[in-house]
């Protein structure tokens, strides 16, 4: 086979691969819930340590209650995406691979899984449901307060004030997340 036709022919591949294979936005299912909803407030502190001044002893103080934050936050959380991303239904279709010998899995062009069309979209939360989450996101939200208060007694008052000004635009945008969430319509303003 000539060079000439090799290019050829892995142009074609590559673009029936691509063509095969759909983008997210085109995947029916609820989107991955926004970054901001899960960066803890002693998170933002520690990313912006520069900017606030922090010592190495603040560092190290601000990690140590950010991973007792994390270690708190973390079951809320798991939860929080049992919500989002329920198990599917038990004998609700075919499972993976199933009438295929010897194989785990279909598998597609270029060895990625075969596109498989979800049995039926997701159905909105439930009143529940949302109530749930309301009462996990409050849950998280009083645990980052408690070690927020915690770390504001360990900075000095120009510290304090940046981070006091950090962690309300944080909280804004939770709140603009959090909206969009249960009104998925409504996208949140960048």
């Amino acid at each position: 086979m000539s060079p000439r036709r090799l290019v050829q022919w892995l142009l074609l591949v590559g673009l029936a691969t691509a063509c095969a294979s759909s983008s997210p936005a085109e995947r029916p299912g609820r989107p991955p819930p926004p970054r901001v909803l899960f960066q803890s407030p002693l998170a933002l502190l520690l990313e912006r340590h520069q900017e606030l001044g922090l010592t190495t002893d603040q560092l190290i103080q601000v990690g140590q209650r950010e991973e007792a934050l994390d270690a708190a936050n973390r079951p809320l959380r798991e939860q929080l995406w049992a919500i989002w991303q329920p198990e599917p239904v038990p004998g609700g279709g075919p499972s993976p691979g199933a009438g295929m010998p010897g194989r785990n899995a279909p598998v597609g062009l270029g060895g990625r899984p075969a596109y498989r069309p979800p049995a039926q979209p997701p159905a909105p939360l439930s009143e529940e449901a949302l109530k749930r989450q309301r009462a996990l996101f409050q849950a998280i939200e009083d645990n980052e307060t408690a070690a927020y208060r915690d770390v504001e007694a360990l900075l000095d008052e120009t510290q304090r004030g940046k981070a006091q000004a950090l962690v309300s635009k944080l909280r804004e945008e939770r709140l603009r997340a959090r909206e969009s969430l249960q009104n998925p319509e409504a996208q949140p303003a960048p």
